[in-house]
Protein backbone atom coordinates (compact mmCIF):
# COMPACT_ATOMS: atom_id res chain seq x y z
CA UNK A 1 0.00 0.00 0.00
CA UNK A 2 2.03 3.00 -1.26
CA UNK A 3 1.92 5.72 -3.73
CA UNK A 4 5.37 6.55 -5.46
CA UNK A 5 5.79 9.37 -7.78
CA UNK A 6 9.21 10.42 -10.05
CA UNK A 7 10.15 13.85 -11.44
CA UNK A 8 13.29 14.77 -13.82
CA UNK A 9 15.18 17.64 -11.77
CA UNK A 10 16.37 20.27 -13.73
CA UNK A 11 19.76 20.13 -12.62
CA UNK A 12 20.40 16.60 -14.24
CA UNK A 13 18.74 13.66 -12.05
CA UNK A 14 15.29 12.81 -10.44
CA UNK A 15 13.27 13.32 -7.31
CA UNK A 16 11.42 10.12 -6.07
CA UNK A 17 8.53 10.67 -3.33
CA UNK A 18 7.04 7.57 -1.70
CA UNK A 19 4.06 7.37 0.98
CA UNK A 20 4.04 3.95 3.02
CA UNK A 21 0.59 3.19 4.00
CA UNK A 22 1.23 0.47 6.34
CA UNK A 23 -1.17 -1.78 9.03
CA UNK A 24 -1.93 0.75 12.36
CA UNK A 25 -0.47 -2.28 14.26
CA UNK A 26 2.46 -2.60 12.58
CA UNK A 27 5.85 -1.06 14.20
CA UNK A 28 7.47 2.03 13.34
CA UNK A 29 10.23 1.90 11.08
CA UNK A 30 13.99 2.56 11.51
CA UNK A 31 15.24 5.80 9.81
CA UNK A 32 17.77 5.58 6.63
CA UNK A 33 21.47 4.54 7.18
CA UNK A 34 24.62 4.32 4.56
CA UNK A 35 25.62 -0.26 3.58
CA UNK A 36 28.62 -0.06 1.67
CA UNK A 37 31.68 -2.97 1.64
CA UNK A 38 32.26 -5.70 3.04
CA UNK A 39 28.47 -5.81 3.31
CA UNK A 40 27.42 -4.51 -0.28
CA UNK A 41 29.93 -3.86 -3.13
CA UNK A 42 28.26 -0.57 -3.83
CA UNK A 43 27.02 2.05 -1.17
CA UNK A 44 23.89 2.54 -0.55
CA UNK A 45 20.67 3.76 1.53
CA UNK A 46 17.75 2.72 2.54
CA UNK A 47 15.23 2.92 5.86
CA UNK A 48 14.35 -0.52 7.37
CA UNK A 49 10.93 -2.28 8.54
CA UNK A 50 11.77 -3.30 11.90
CA UNK A 51 9.35 -5.87 11.83
CA UNK A 52 10.61 -8.22 8.47
CA UNK A 53 13.54 -6.64 8.34
CA UNK A 54 13.33 -5.51 4.40
CA UNK A 55 12.68 -2.28 2.93
CA UNK A 56 9.93 0.19 0.68
CA UNK A 57 12.62 2.46 -0.81
CA UNK A 58 16.83 2.16 -1.68
CA UNK A 59 19.22 4.24 -3.56
CA UNK A 60 22.29 3.47 -4.43
CA UNK A 61 25.22 6.17 -5.21
CA UNK A 62 25.23 4.67 -8.35
CA UNK A 63 22.30 6.53 -9.01
CA UNK A 64 19.91 3.66 -9.31
CA UNK A 65 16.74 3.74 -6.35
CA UNK A 66 14.05 0.71 -6.24
CA UNK A 67 10.83 1.60 -4.74
CA UNK A 68 8.03 -1.53 -3.61
CA UNK A 69 4.41 -1.61 -4.18
CA UNK A 70 2.01 -4.42 -3.11
CA UNK A 71 -0.40 -5.67 -6.05
CA UNK A 72 -3.79 -5.83 -4.50
CA UNK A 73 -6.75 -7.27 -5.60
CA UNK A 74 -9.92 -6.15 -3.42
CA UNK A 75 -10.48 -8.48 -0.22
CA UNK A 76 -6.38 -8.77 -0.07
CA UNK A 77 -5.90 -6.92 2.76
CA UNK A 78 -7.98 -9.85 5.12
CA UNK A 79 -6.98 -12.96 2.82
CA UNK A 80 -5.12 -15.23 5.01
CA UNK A 81 -1.17 -15.21 5.27
CA UNK A 82 0.03 -17.74 3.00
CA UNK A 83 2.41 -20.15 4.80
CA UNK A 84 5.85 -20.66 4.31
CA UNK A 85 6.05 -16.64 2.13
CA UNK A 86 8.80 -14.22 2.44
CA UNK A 87 8.53 -10.50 3.34
CA UNK A 88 8.50 -8.60 0.04
CA UNK A 89 10.74 -5.73 1.51
CA UNK A 90 13.82 -8.74 1.49
CA UNK A 91 13.62 -7.77 -2.28
CA UNK A 92 15.16 -4.34 -2.44
CA UNK A 93 17.96 -4.90 -0.33
CA UNK A 94 18.78 -7.91 -2.62
CA UNK A 95 18.93 -6.00 -5.75
CA UNK A 96 20.19 -2.52 -4.74
CA UNK A 97 23.37 -3.39 -5.95
CA UNK A 98 22.17 -3.82 -9.80
CA UNK A 99 24.36 -2.10 -12.41
CA UNK A 100 21.09 -0.75 -13.62
CA UNK A 101 17.18 -1.22 -13.82
CA UNK A 102 17.50 -3.84 -16.07
CA UNK A 103 19.96 -6.30 -14.51
CA UNK A 104 17.37 -5.72 -11.37
CA UNK A 105 14.51 -6.71 -13.57
CA UNK A 106 16.68 -9.93 -15.17
CA UNK A 107 17.77 -10.76 -11.55
CA UNK A 108 13.91 -10.65 -10.67
CA UNK A 109 13.45 -12.93 -14.39
CA UNK A 110 15.86 -15.06 -13.27
CA UNK A 111 14.66 -15.63 -9.25
CA UNK A 112 12.88 -17.95 -7.60
CA UNK A 113 9.19 -15.79 -6.88
CA UNK A 114 7.03 -17.95 -5.95
CA UNK A 115 7.09 -17.70 -2.06
CA UNK A 116 6.62 -13.90 -2.62
CA UNK A 117 2.99 -12.17 -2.91
CA UNK A 118 2.33 -10.18 -5.97
CA UNK A 119 4.07 -6.98 -5.84
CA UNK A 120 5.69 -3.76 -8.24
CA UNK A 121 9.05 -3.20 -8.09
CA UNK A 122 10.02 0.17 -9.78
CA UNK A 123 13.39 0.84 -10.69
CA UNK A 124 14.96 4.54 -11.20
CA UNK A 125 17.99 5.29 -13.27
CA UNK A 126 19.43 8.33 -14.80
CA UNK A 127 19.78 8.07 -18.80
CA UNK A 128 22.73 9.78 -20.76
CA UNK A 129 20.73 13.12 -20.65
CA UNK A 130 19.97 12.58 -16.76
CA UNK A 131 16.51 12.19 -17.22
CA UNK A 132 15.25 9.48 -15.09
CA UNK A 133 13.98 6.44 -16.72
CA UNK A 134 11.75 3.80 -14.75
CA UNK A 135 10.87 0.10 -14.85
CA UNK A 136 7.86 -1.37 -13.45
CA UNK A 137 8.61 -5.23 -12.55
CA UNK A 138 4.99 -6.59 -11.73
CA UNK A 139 5.10 -9.54 -10.20
CA UNK A 140 1.27 -11.17 -10.29
CA UNK A 141 2.14 -14.29 -8.37
CA UNK A 142 2.74 -16.38 -11.58
CA UNK A 143 4.46 -14.30 -14.32
CA UNK A 144 7.16 -11.15 -13.82
CA UNK A 145 6.02 -7.96 -16.43
CA UNK A 146 8.51 -6.02 -17.50
CA UNK A 147 7.32 -1.84 -18.18
CA UNK A 148 9.47 0.63 -19.34
CA UNK A 149 8.35 4.42 -18.55
CA UNK A 150 9.27 7.63 -20.45
CA UNK A 151 11.24 10.72 -19.14
CA UNK A 152 7.94 12.38 -18.16
CA UNK A 153 7.23 12.84 -14.71
CA UNK A 154 5.16 9.15 -13.06
CA UNK A 155 3.01 8.05 -10.45
CA UNK A 156 2.50 4.65 -9.33
CA UNK A 157 -0.68 3.56 -6.53
CA UNK A 158 -1.61 0.41 -4.82
CA UNK A 159 -3.98 -0.12 -2.18
CA UNK A 160 -5.14 -3.28 0.46
CA UNK A 161 -8.70 -2.30 -0.21
CA UNK A 162 -7.68 -3.21 -3.97
CA UNK A 163 -5.43 -1.21 -6.37
CA UNK A 164 -8.10 -0.62 -8.84
CA UNK A 165 -9.84 1.89 -6.24
CA UNK A 166 -6.86 4.11 -5.93
CA UNK A 167 -6.70 5.05 -9.71
CA UNK A 168 -8.16 8.50 -8.86
CA UNK A 169 -4.67 9.08 -6.92
CA UNK A 170 -3.27 9.41 -10.96
CA UNK A 171 -5.20 11.71 -12.40
CA UNK A 172 -4.74 14.23 -9.51
CA UNK A 173 -1.20 13.41 -10.24
CA UNK A 174 -1.28 14.78 -13.28
CA UNK A 175 -3.47 17.83 -12.32
CA UNK A 176 -1.43 18.76 -8.91
CA UNK A 177 2.17 17.76 -10.40
CA UNK A 178 2.54 17.55 -14.05
CA UNK A 179 0.00 20.76 -14.89
CA UNK A 180 2.45 22.75 -12.23
CA UNK A 181 5.69 22.00 -14.21
CA UNK A 182 6.38 19.08 -11.72
CA UNK A 183 8.49 20.41 -9.69
CA UNK A 184 9.46 19.80 -5.90
CA UNK A 185 7.12 21.53 -4.50
CA UNK A 186 3.97 20.03 -6.62
CA UNK A 187 4.88 16.69 -5.75
CA UNK A 188 5.41 17.42 -2.49
CA UNK A 189 1.57 18.97 -2.32
CA UNK A 190 0.32 16.21 -4.14
CA UNK A 191 1.57 13.70 -1.19
CA UNK A 192 0.40 15.74 0.95
CA UNK A 193 -3.44 15.34 -0.78
CA UNK A 194 -6.13 14.36 1.26
CA UNK A 195 -9.88 14.36 0.19
CA UNK A 196 -11.83 15.23 3.40
CA UNK A 197 -15.23 13.04 1.99
CA UNK A 198 -12.35 9.65 0.63
CA UNK A 199 -9.62 9.58 3.24
CA UNK A 200 -9.01 5.73 2.51
CA UNK A 201 -8.85 6.38 -1.13
CA UNK A 202 -6.27 9.16 -0.74
CA UNK A 203 -2.90 9.90 -0.97
CA UNK A 204 -2.30 10.80 2.31
CA UNK A 205 -4.95 8.31 3.28
CA UNK A 206 -6.56 6.79 6.53
CA UNK A 207 -8.78 4.11 7.55
CA UNK A 208 -9.39 1.65 10.56
CA UNK A 209 -6.96 -0.59 9.82
CA UNK A 210 -4.24 1.40 8.08
CA UNK A 211 -3.09 4.65 7.64
CA UNK A 212 -0.22 6.56 5.95
CA UNK A 213 2.92 6.07 7.95
CA UNK A 214 5.60 7.86 6.26
CA UNK A 215 6.80 9.98 3.83
CA UNK A 216 10.15 9.43 1.96
CA UNK A 217 11.87 11.07 -0.63
CA UNK A 218 15.07 10.16 -2.73
CA UNK A 219 17.08 13.27 -4.65
CA UNK A 220 19.43 11.31 -7.50
CA UNK A 221 21.67 14.56 -8.80
CA UNK A 222 25.19 14.65 -10.67
CA UNK A 223 27.95 14.86 -8.03
CA UNK A 224 30.17 17.89 -8.12
CA UNK A 225 32.92 16.82 -6.87
CA UNK A 226 36.13 15.42 -8.46
CA UNK A 227 36.91 11.74 -7.66
CA UNK A 228 33.61 11.01 -6.21
CA UNK A 229 30.41 8.88 -7.24
CA UNK A 230 28.96 10.28 -10.63
CA UNK A 231 25.80 10.60 -8.61
CA UNK A 232 25.17 12.49 -5.39
CA UNK A 233 22.11 10.77 -3.27
CA UNK A 234 20.40 12.36 -0.64
CA UNK A 235 17.36 10.49 1.47
CA UNK A 236 14.56 12.45 3.82
CA UNK A 237 12.76 10.39 5.75
CA UNK A 238 9.40 11.53 7.46
CA UNK A 239 7.01 9.81 10.12
CA UNK A 240 3.49 11.43 9.43
CA UNK A 241 1.70 12.11 12.69
CA UNK A 242 -1.80 10.58 13.56
CA UNK A 243 -2.37 13.97 13.59
CA UNK A 244 -1.54 14.56 9.97
CA UNK A 245 -3.64 12.39 8.11
CA UNK A 246 -6.57 13.53 10.32
CA UNK A 247 -6.14 16.78 8.20
CA UNK A 248 -4.99 18.39 11.50
CA UNK A 249 -4.49 22.03 12.08
CA UNK A 250 -0.76 23.50 12.06
CA UNK A 251 -0.69 23.54 15.93
CA UNK A 252 -1.56 19.96 16.17
CA UNK A 253 0.97 18.84 13.44
CA UNK A 254 3.88 19.98 15.26
CA UNK A 255 6.56 17.81 16.89
CA UNK A 256 6.64 15.46 13.49
CA UNK A 257 10.21 14.21 13.41
CA UNK A 258 12.61 13.85 9.85
CA UNK A 259 15.68 11.73 9.29
CA UNK A 260 17.88 13.16 6.50
CA UNK A 261 21.66 10.91 5.03
CA UNK A 262 22.93 12.50 2.17
CA UNK A 263 26.38 11.84 0.25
Amino acid sequence: MCTVSIIPLASAGYRLVTNRDESRRRAAADPPEWRGPPTLPVRALWPTDSHAGGTWVAAAETGLALALLNVNVPGAETAPARPGRRSRGLLIPSLIDSRGGDEAADRLLAADLSRFDPFRLIAVEPDGDGLPRALDARWDGERLHVTAHGTRATCFASSGLGDGLVLARLPLFEEVVVSAGATPESQDAFHAHRWADRPEISVLMSREAARTVSVTTVEVTRAEREGSAAWRVRMAYRPVPEAVVRGATSREREGAVSHERAE
